[in-house]
């Protein structure tokens, strides 16, 4: 998927919730992109433009698990810290 058709998947599949600019989103992804947990191609958008493509490459799936693990942990958690309050 390109940059902008990401940004647009995470306000679609979050009802709006979360918003990301492009400001935003492109740092991170050139980040992960360094990380080696995405790889990266040039292709053509929909509307015929150059657009540079993301894909989750393997070490990318394991980090991916291991921080939905953590975040897991920690939504946990919260909801225990609520519970009590």
């Amino acid at each position: 998927m390109h940059g902008l058709g990401i940004s647009r998947r995470i306000q679609q599949i979050t009802g709006g919730t979360f918003v990301v600019k492009p400001g935003s989103l492109f740092p991170a992804l050139h980040r992960m992109e360094e990380e080696g947990w995405i790889t990266a191609f040039w292709g053509e958008s929909e509307n015929n433009r150059r657009a540079k493509y993301y894909r989750l490459s393997k070490p990318g799936m394991k980090q991916l698990e291991a921080e939905t693990k953590r975040w897991s942990r920690i939504s946990v958690a919260i909801g225990q810290a609520l519970e009590t309050s």
